[in-house]
């Protein structure tokens, strides 16, 4: 458990794509991060700050993590989005 930065489906523009029945959120480690949680390695050591300064690089990132967590629902679900987010650019 760490204090961090919500992602995969605990980032706040994915909450309403799936209810988690887990008890924990994923987080990446941010130590100003507000949420605590799994923890989990950014894909990049500068994930966090990035993140924090670009709402579209969050939810892509976030979308990317879910895909590298989640069960096969959820990868299901992510993928869906990624895609239909990536071919709506």
């Amino acid at each position: 458990m760490q204090r961090g930065i919500p992602t995969a489906f605990a980032a706040p523009m994915l909450t309403e794509l799936l209810i988690s029945g887990g008890t924990y959120n994923y987080v990446w480690p941010y130590a100003n991060g507000r949420e605590m949680g799994q923890a989990v390695e950014p894909l990049f050591k500068t994930v966090p700050d990035a993140v924090l300064k670009d709402d579209a690089l969050y939810e892509y990132l976030a979308l990317v993590d879910a895909i590298r967590l989640g069960n096969q629902r959820e990868v299901g679900l992510a993928t869906d989005h990624l895609k239909s987010r990536i071919m709506s650019k």
